[in-house]
C-alpha cells in the first residue's frame, strides 16, 4: 500500500528574495511520491514581508493559487507561521511562489479542518471558547464531548480534559467533516444517514498517542497539579494546533511545567505530538491501548500498533461493535518497550530545552474509502507511514 498520508514536514529548501515574494524550492528525500505533505514556513525568517502585511501572503505552485492558512501562533495578533500542502514525487522538488496579494486577487478554499472547545453552561446552552483552566480535576463533566476535539475528513480525535488526558478516536464511514453536526454523538438519524461515531474505548489506557507518567511498573494518570489547561491555538482550513497544558505536575521528585501539543493536518489521518517540558524528564510513556485482545505489533524499536474489535460504550444494547486500528511512532533512539494492562508502551526521556516529537494515527474499517480490512494490512500501513516519517524527520 502507497503511504497516502504523512504528517512530517518537508523542510529541505531553498530561498530566492526578490521584493515582496520568495520562492521556495520543496525536497522529497523519499524513494517513493508523498502526498499531501506540509510545510511549514516561520515568517519571522523572511524579513521582506512587514508583519502587516503577512495577512495578504498567497501561495502559488505552476503559477496557481493553492490552499495555504496563516497562524499567528503567540497570541500578538500578527500571523507568524503559514502552512500549505503538496504532492512531490520520489526524490523530486518543486518550486513554490511565496507573495502578496491584494483581497480581490485571493481564491477562497474549502474549509477542509474543523476544531471545537465546548463549555457546558448551567441552562443547558454551550459556549465554544479557545482556553479553559482549573486547578482542579473537575472539567470532563463541564465541557461537552469531555475536552478538545478536533477532525479531519478522515478522522477524529478528542483530548480528555481530566486525570487521565486520553486521546479518543471517532472513526466515519464516509470521507467529510462531521464535528459540528454530530458533536461526537450522532442522532439515530445522523447515524442511518452514514455518519461516523466513537469508535474506541480507552477506560483508564493509553488509548492512542497519550503522554503518561510511568512509576517503573505502569503508566500513571497525572493527578497531582496546580493547573490544568486546553487551548486551541490555531485552527484554520489546512490545520489544527491544540495544547494540554499542565502547570506544577508534581512527578520525579519536581514540580513540572508540561505542554503537550497536538497538530493534525487536512487530508490526513494521523497527527504529530510535540512535549514541551520545564525540567528534565526520566520517564514519559505513550503508545496505543490492546482493543479487546486483538493483535498487536512492534518491531521494539519506535513503532507499536493495535487491531480489534470492542463495544466503544458500555451501552451494548444501542450500539454495535466497532473495529479499527491505532498506531504510534516515535523517532527516537534508545526507547524502552513495556506493555502493562491495556498498554502497549514506549518509555521516552525528555531533556529540559528540547521538543520531543511522535506521530499518531489510527482507522476505522468501517470506512468506505482508503480503509483497512485487516490486522496484516493495517500494519503493513504502519510499518510504511513510519518510514516515511523518519526519512522527512529534520536530523
Amino acid at each position: 500500500m502507497k503511504t497516502k498520508i504523512i504528517a512530517a514536514l518537508l523542510l529541505l529548501i531553498s530561498i530566492a528574495l526578490p521584493a515582496k515574494k520568495i520562492t521556495v524550492v520543496v525536497t522529497n528525500p523519499n524513494d517513493v511520491a508523498v502526498q499531501n505533505a506540509p510545510v511549514l514556513l516561520k515568517l519571522d525568517k523572511y524579513h521582506q514581508f512587514a508583519p502587516d502585511k503577512r495577512k495578504k501572503l498567497a501561495v502559488f505552485i505552476n503559477n496557481k493559487q493553492v490552499s495555504s492558512q496563516l497562524d499567528d501562533m503567540n497570541g500578538d495578533s500578527i500571523a507568524d507561521e503559514l502552512v500549505f500542502l503538496t504532492d512531490i514525487p520520489a526524490k523530486g522538488k518543486i518550486k513554490v511562489a511565496v507573495k502578496t496579494i491584494s483581497d480581490m486577487q485571493r481564491k477562497v478554499f474549502p474549509t477542509e479542518m474543523y476544531t471545537d472547545l465546548i463549555q457546558k453552561n448551567p441552562d443547558g446552552t454551550k459556549k465554544f471558547v479557545k482556553e479553559v483552566s482549573s486547578t482542579k480535576n473537575d472539567m470532563y463533566n463541564k465541557l461537552h464531548h469531555h475536552g478538545v476535539a478536533f477532525e479531519s475528513a478522515l478522522i477524529g480525535y478528542r483530548i480528555y480534559f481530566d486525570n487521565k488526558s486520553t486521546i479518543d478516536v471517532y472513526g466515519k464511514r464516509k470521507q467529510q467533516l462531521e464535528l459540528a453536526t454530530t458533536s461526537w454523538y450522532p442522532t439515530d438519524e445522523q447515524a442511518a444517514a452514514g455518519y461516523g461515531d466513537d469508535i474506541i474505548r480507552v477506560f483508564g489506557s493509553v488509548g492512542v498517542g497519550t503522554v503518561k507518567g510511568w512509576d517503573g511498573k505502569k503508566a500513571t494518570h497525572i493527578d497531582k497539579f496546580d493547573k490544568r489547561t486546553q487551548r486551541i491555538v490555531a485552527s484554520g482550513n489546512l490545520r489544527t494546533v491544540v495544547e494540554s497544558v499542565v502547570e506544577g505536575w508534581q512527578y520525579e521528585g519536581q514540580k513540572i511545567n508540561m505542554t503537550v501539543r497536538y497538530i493534525m493536518y487536512a487530508r490526513h489521518r494521523d497527527a504529530v505530538c510535540e512535549v514541551t517540558a520545564s525540567e528534565d524528564i526520566n520517564n514519559l510513556a505513550t503508545g496505543v491501548q490492546t482493543i479487546a485482545g486483538g493483535p498487536v505489533y512492534t518491531n521494539n524499536s519506535d513503532l507499536v500498533g493495535s487491531w480489534g474489535t470492542d463495544f466503544p460504550v458500555t451501552d451494548t444494547v444501542k450500539y454495535e461493535k466497532q473495529t479499527c486500528g491505532l498506531g504510534v511512532y516515535i523517532p527516537r533512539q534508545g526507547l524502552k518497550y513495556a506493555t502493562e494492562g491495556l498498554n502497549n508502551l514506549y518509555l521516552m526521556s525528555y531533556k529540559k530545552g528540547e521538543t520531543l516529537r511522535f506521530y499518531l494515527t489510527a482507522a476505522a474499517q468501517k470506512e468506505e474509502k482508503d480503509t483497512f480490512r485487516s490486522p496484516d494490512q493495517f500494519f503493513g500501513y504502519l510499518r510504511e507511514w513510519s518510514k516515511t516519517l523518519k526519512d522527512l524527520e529534520v536530523k
